[in-house]
């Protein structure tokens, strides 16, 4: 198995994204993200210039999440360490993400704001990987206190970003096949506490 084989072998190199979520104030979070390349061997760049073992990409990304529709009503983003000081000319980019609907198509957005010769490609990766924490992120505060169980499945706001987002979460899926049942079984005349 691969993963037997990289047991005795060195790194040469890692990508590291991570990204945490905080409450903010109104519904609203801030996500912070962070990506990290480091190479742990010496190499010969396109020019034949020695480049030494290290931190190539240090980036950030924190942006201001808000509901009804989800989406990004401020961001900002920093390089502490990059490969060219021109690499920080990208940063202009950022901006152009405020107001942008986290749902379907959100990543093909992003690239079309910052992918390819628009910016950095790294940020950009760092931006579409985000889409998740967002997500989630902003429903783990929002479920830190019982909701209602809705009157159908249509009445659920993050249906749009939940259903057929993976197989667990597909239209027949056991998910909403839980959720249909315990708003079957609900009582119509009182309010139930609904957990999916």
């Amino acid at each position: 198995m691969l993963a037997d084989l990289i047991n005795n072998l060195s790194r040469i190199h890692t990508r590291n994204i991570s990204m945490t979520t905080f409450p903010h104030n109104d519904g609203r979070v801030i996500v912070a993200g962070e990506l990290t390349d480091t190479r742990y061997v010496k190499i010969f760049d396109i020019t034949g210039r020695v480049l030494e073992p290290g931190t190539i990409h240090h980036i950030r990304l924190y942006c201001l999440v808000a509901p009804d529709p989800l989406r990004i009503v401020e961001a900002e983003a920093d390089m502490p360490t990059i490969p060219m000081a021109e690499c920080r000319a990208t940063l202009d980019r950022v901006p152009l993400l405020v107001g942008l609907e986290i749902k379907p198509g959100f990543t093909r957005k992003v690239a079309g704001i910052m992918g390819s010769i628009r910016g950095c490609t790294h940020l950009c990766t760092l931006t579409k990987a985000m889409a998740q924490e967002m997500v989630h992120g902003w429903l783990t505060e929002k479920r830190r206190e019982p909701m209602l169980l809705p009157d159908s499945i249509e009445d659920i706001k993050e249906s749009g970003f939940l259903v057929d987002s993976c197989r667990m979460w597909k239209q027949d899926g056991p998910k909403i096949q839980a959720l249909a049942q315990a708003i079957q079984e609900a009582p119509h005349d009182s309010k139930k506490t609904r957990k999916f």
